[in-house]
C-alpha cells in the first residue's frame, strides 16, 4: 500500500479493520515504510513502492512476533525494496527491526549475519553480527553498523556488546539512528550507544536504489516488524516500541 507521509495517520482505522493493532507501530505519523509481513512480501506502509524488487533464497513466513514474520538463513530468504521515498539518510531516521534466533546453539564456525543493508560497491551501509570469532555462537558477537566503499566516508565498523546467552532466544529489538554525525545503535531496553562519526551521513554516500531485509545466508532467524521513521527517534522512545511489541 503506497501512502503519502500525511495519509498514514488515516490508515490506522484499515489496520484495525484489518485485525492490526490500530495503536502499533507507535509513533506512525513519522513511519515513511513499515513492514510486518503479515501479508506476505508487499510492505504495509511505504511512502515510496512497497513492492518487493528482487529476492533470494526460499521466501517464506512463520508465526513472528504479532502475525508472521519473514524465516531467514539457509532455510529463508532475503528481499529487497526500492530505497525512493522509504528510505534517506540525507535527514535524520531511524531503522528498527525485531529478530528471533532459531537454533543458533547449535551452530559453530559460521560467518557474519545479515540483518538489513543498501548493499553497493560504491558506497554500502548495513546491520549485521560480527564475522568474528566463528569459534563461539553468534549471541556471544558484537552487532555492527558497517560503512564501506565510500568515496567521501571513510570506512568504519561500529559496534556493540555481544548480548550473551540472553540474545540466543526469544524475540530481541534492533535499532539504528541518525541525525548530523551522530550515530546510535540500540538492542532491546539497552541504552543506546552514541558513536561521532564526524561526518554527517548524506543519501549519495549510498547510491544504491534499494535496500534489502534479511539474509539467505548462514544463521537461521525470524525477522519482524522492520520499521524505517523518518526522524531520530528517542532512547525512551524506543524503548516505548520495545515494551508495546514485545509486551502488546
Amino acid at each position: 500500500m503506497r501512502v503519502p507521509a500525511a495519509a498514514l495517520l488515516a490508515l490506522l482505522p484499515v489496520l484495525a479493520a484489518a485485525g492490526q493493532d490500530p495503536r502499533y507501530p507507535l509513533f506512525s505519523e513519522d513511519i515513511t515504510f513499515y513492514h510486518s509481513f503479515d501479508s506476505g512480501g508487499e510492505a504495509d506502509l511505504s511512502v515510496g513502492k512497497p513492492r518487493v524488487i528482487w529476492k533470494s533464497g526460499e521466501i517464506r513466513f512463520e508465526e513472528g512476533l504479532r502475525g508472521k514474520a519473514l524465516v531467514c538463513g539457509p532455510e529463508g530468504g532475503k528481499l529487497r525494496f526500492n530505497r525512493t521515498g522509504n528510505l534517506d539518510f540525507g535527514k535524520p531516521g531511524t531503522i528498527v527491526c525485531f529478530y528471533r534466533p532459531l537454533g543458533w546453539e547449535t551452530e559453530a564456525n559460521l560467518p557474519r549475519l545479515f540483518l538489513w543493508a543498501v548493499e553497493s560497491a560504491s558506497g554500502y551501509i548495513g546491520l549485521q553480527g560480527a564475522n568474528d570469532p566463528k569459534t563461539v555462537c553468534m549471541c556471544q558477537r558484537p552487532f555492527q553498523l558497517m560503512l564501506l566503499y565510500g568515496k567521501r566516508l571513510p570506512q568504519k565498523v561500529y559496534s556493540i556488546p555481544a548480548p550473551g546467552k540472553k540474545g540466543c532466544s526469544g524475540w530481541h529489538m534492533l535499532a539504528f539512528s541518525w541525525a548530523g554525525d551522530q550515530l546510535f545503535l540500540k538492542w532491546d531496553r539497552e541504552p543506546a550507544k552514541l558513536f561521532a562519526n564526524g561526518l554527517p551521513l548524506a543519501d549519495s554516500d549510498f547510491p544504491g536504489d534499494h535496500f534489502s531485509l534479511g539474509s539467505s545466508d548462514h544463521w537461521n532467524y525470524l525477522l519482524d516488524e522492520f520499521i524505517i521513521y523518518g526522524r531520530k527517534l528517542s532512547n525512551d522512545e524506543l524503548n516505548q516500541l520495545y515494551d508495546d511489541s514485545i509486551k502488546g
